[in-house]
């Protein structure tokens, strides 16, 4: 009789050494010992018998604990951003102090409003979300932060000090800086690994890019005060009047009015950032010549009463009202009346004499571009693309946070001013957009170059120089009576 042997149980096939890195990547293979490896050796019996070796990284900090006098704790991986909630809190809190100032009622409840909404909407968003959306969320709050401080927080304490709104844009910055960059080092954990150093790079290149523009969008909308000096004309010798002005928008405009002697006026618009105090000596050059000049405060500095903008998208209203108080001034022809403006100002003119025939003659200082139409004639080398984008998105974010769009291009306002005509004084930097201008419109702009002075400083630096110009273009243009200078 045959014996028939027991079959032999058949082993498991050992897996392939992907499969085995799959099943370690995903977590499934266990403790050493316990895997489809560690048994295929132990039924072989190369492990049979052997006691299973713990891990060398536990080993180490077993040997560490007894060193330090206790047994290391285990504890689980924390989150990444767990600090987000946290972080989230402190920028609401620092937009709301940063941002209350300004507008009118209504204005600063609907800005509450959307802040305390925006950090609701992010703070349930962060509950049980996946890294990545953890990652892009710190990243736009830290945009915001990085763009609040800067941009209001920083500049405002430098004007006033350490006041309650400067400190929190200094927290604003604080928080958001470092909420930044651990949002794109989370982010870069959740990519493979040849995907995290061109994330890296990227996110460097688009933050140096786009962050110094919306910055200077941020800044543009939100100035710090511009104070007045104590000086005024009396101190110079002439006699003066203060005056308020009403613009059609409802803004009350504060001002100084030495009266004409020629039957001739000009309206003396200031840069922003600057108040009548600071165009003071060249009004006292014009007055010494028998013209009357009114000076006033632009919207938001000074005295005046409104909201500031650096970038002077609303400059024309306020030169319609001095113009408005010069045409029903006593001692001042209708027909003699002209603007000067110094950098924003002077664009603010040169855009109010399109629209306003009372303006006989413009003087413009300092003017460069005013919207991205005139961005976009910036010439296509690496530079001038790099110019073209940052311009671009510092008037986009001015446009979203202001709520209204940038005014025409000084081109085609150019264009339209004829028979009117253009002095502009086109200094170091400004040069190339004075030449566009004039080309645009040959006979109406008189271009005057100064390469080697600095912006705005033709007065300054070349008193009698800018005597000559402006006066000798004034008396062509607006024909004043000849009246003798006063002392």
């Amino acid at each position: 009789m045959a014996v028939i042997a027991p079959e032999r149980p058949e082993l498991p096939e050992r897996p392939s050494r992907r499969e085995r890195w799959k099943r370690r990547k995903r977590g499934k293979a266990g403790k050493p010992g316990s895997s489809d490896k560690h048994r295929w050796h132990a039924r072989r019996g190369r492990r049979a018998g052997r006691p299973k070796r713990t891990p060398i990284r536990r080993r180490v900090l077993r040997r560490l604990g007894r060193w330090v006098g206790h047994r290391p704790v285990w504890r689980k991986p924390k989150p990444p951003l767990r600090f987000l909630p946290q972080a989230t809190k402190v920028s609401a809190v620092g937009l709301l102090i940063v941002l209350a100032p300004g507008g009118t009622f209504l204005g600063r409840v609907a800005r509450l409003l959307v802040i305390v909404a925006a950090a609701l909407l992010v703070l349930r968003a962060q509950r049980g979300g996946a890294p990545r959306r953890r990652a892009r969320l710190a990243a736009v709050v830290g945009l915001v932060d990085v763009a609040a401080g800067f941009g209001i927080g920083l500049p405002h304490a430098s004007a006033d000090g350490l006041s309650l709104r400067a400190m929190a844009g200094v927290i604003l910055v604080v928080v958001g800086l470092p909420l930044l960059l651990a949002s794109v080092l989370a982010y870069g954990r959740t990519l493979r690994r040849w995907l995290r150093l061109p994330v890296l790079v990227t996110s460097v290149v688009a933050a140096a890019l786009l962050l110094p523009p919306v910055v200077a969008g941020v800044a543009a909308v939100n100035p710090p005060p511009a104070l007045l000096d104590k000086l005024d004309p009396g101190d110079k010798g002439f006699v003066y009047d203060d005056v308020e002005l009403h613009t059609s928008d409802g803004v009350l405009l504060r001002g100084w009015y030495i009266p004409s002697r020629n039957s001739a006026a000009v309206v003396l618009a200031p840069d922003a950032g600057m108040t009548r105090s600071n165009v003071l000596p060249q009004a006292a050059l014009l007055a010494d010549h028998g013209y009357g000049v009114l000076l006033y405060d632009p919207r938001g500095t000074g005295l005046s009463e409104g909201d500031a903008m650096d970038l002077g998208w609303t400059g024309e209203r306020d030169i319609y009202a001095g113009v408005k108080f010069l045409a029903h001034h006593y001692g001042v022809r209708r027909s003699k009346i002209g603007v000067i403006g110094l950098g924003r100002g002077g664009e603010a003119a040169m855009a109010a004499s399109v629209h306003d025939g009372r303006i006989r003659a413009v003087v413009a200082e300092g003017v460069g571009r005013r919207s991205p139409a005139d961005t976009l004639r910036i010439p296509g080398t690496p530079t001038g693309w790099l110019q073209r984008v940052t311009e671009n998105v510092e008037y986009a974010t001015a446009a979203v946070l202001r709520g209204s769009l940038p005014p025409r291009s000084l081109r085609h306002d150019i264009r339209a001013m004829r028979p009117h005509k253009v002095l502009l004084v086109a200094e170091r930097g400004q040069i190339r957009a004075g030449q566009l201008y004039r080309r645009t419109a040959p006979g109406t702009v008189t271009l005057w170059k100064l390469p080697d002075t600095p912006s705005l400083q033709a007065y300054a630096t070349r008193i009698a120089a800018w005597e000559d110009q402006v006066t000798g273009f004034l008396q062509k243009n607006l024909r004043p009576h000849q009246v003798p200078m006063s002392s």
